[in-house]
């Protein structure tokens, strides 16, 4: 009788160790095809992304080639400038010799900040040569090492990365730029990227991003949560004002605001001359707690020559309803739809039941260029 309790209690024990094995065996080989899942994902997703931006690289190649002004020139140069790093940060990701690439990526780079200041375009089309030939139309690992392989020939064309990574802004430069925009120690911030610093404030992860070809700070956000309101409304859009005077944005007008999540986000425009630049607005967020920068973002500066409207505001009035009643104008710089600049007059309006319009008049033919609802209330004053 006890050995055969005995015996039993051996297959029980046996049984129980096998499944609990089992069981651990498809624990891993669940974790291993999660992992297996997790990297295919993270690759498509990078070559998904490095299409993108290799796309946006050859249609600013294209628009480069007809530029004429400074304005441009510096427009264009920013915008290519972010693709090339854009698309190198996708690269890293990546399990293949990406080097061919990665040397076309900072010429690139190259290119567009000589091209921001000069516009000189000698080089375009060794540019949008291999661009041209390339068979990365759909986003592969095969079509990637075929990319990879069409460049290849063109490394020495390219000259080596170190002669031109050595006319980038510096990583010393970014560091100091950052450390400089926050207010903070230097030594918190470590590099992550190309001209990209993480650092713990308040409890938060800050990222901060500066552009190549300016060494300022353009991009930063904190993943801090705001739990307190301790600054009011005025407070902290007074320290926004500071804060932008003290990183070098004179002149900047507040047009917008809204606090949600104990923070204030508002959206400040430069003015040149009377003339609002909308291409060129800055928006920031801060804390309600310590009124520090919780977000920013900007367009890299543009050096623009002084502008006046073709048509008087008289005569630019004709485009507004006769039921709205217009209460005050600016003269504004707007972004269109098709990427250009447009002088306008910008009308603020209300019609009869209350709610306000700003309205934006062409300064040149008087036709209605954008109509934007304008929503106020105690969180804000802000534009849809």
């Amino acid at each position: 009788m006890e050995t055969r309790r005995f015996i039993v209690l051996l297959i029980s024990f046996n049984f129980a160790v096998i499944v609990i094995l089992g069981g651990f065996v498809y624990q891993k080989h669940l974790e291993l095809e999660r992992f297996h899942l997790e990297r295919a994902y993270a690759e498509d997703t990078a070559l998904t992304q490095f299409a993108e931006h290799l796309t946006g690289i050859d249609l600013v190649l294209r628009k480069s080639e007809y530029a004429t002004s400074s304005e441009v020139f510096a427009i264009l140069g920013a915008q290519l400038y972010r693709r090339a790093a854009l698309a190198a940060m996708a690269l890293e990701t990546l399990p293949l010799e990406t080097e061919a690439t990665t040397a076309f990526l900072v010429e690139v780079g190259r290119f567009a900040r000589n091209f921001a200041s000069t516009g000189d375009t000698a080089e375009l089309s060794t540019l949008r040569t291999p661009l041209a030939r390339s068979a990365f139309s759909y986003p592969s690992l095969v079509a990637f090492a075929a990319l990879e392989e069409s460049l290849a020939g063109y490394v020495a064309v390219f000259g080596s990365m170190a002669e031109i990574a050595s006319t980038s802004v510096s990583e010393e430069t970014a560091l100091n730029a950052v450390a400089a925009f926050m207010g903070l120690n230097r030594s918190i911030f470590r590099p992550i990227g190309e001209h990209q610093f993480l650092a713990r404030v308040d409890g938060g992860d800050f990222l901060a991003e500066v552009c190549g070809i300016s060494g300022r700070v353009v991009r930063a956000g904190n993943s801090r949560e705001v739990r307190t309101t301790v600054l009011t409304v005025e407070e902290c859009l007074a320290q926004m004002a500071e804060f932008l005077t003290r990183n070098g944005y004179e002149d900047m007008i507040l047009r917008h605001w809204r606090q949600e999540a104990n923070q204030i986000a508002a959206h400040f425009v430069p003015s040149l001359n009377g003339v609002l630049l909308y291409p060129d607005a800055v928006q920031i967020r801060v804390g309600l707690d310590n009124g520090r920068v919780t977000g920013f973002s900007a367009a890299e500066m543009t050096q623009r020559e002084p502008m006046s409207a073709v048509l008087t505001r008289e005569e630019a009035l004709a485009a507004i309803p006769p039921s709205l009643v217009v209460e005050d104008y600016d003269l504004a710089l707007i972004p269109t739809a098709s990427g250009q600049e447009l002088l306008c007059f910008a009308f603020l309006a209300r019609a009869e039941d209350g709610q306000a319009y700003r309205i934006y008049v062409s300064a040149e033919t008087g036709r209605q260029q954008e109509i934007r609802l304008l929503a106020e209330d105690t969180m804000g004053v802000f534009v849809r």
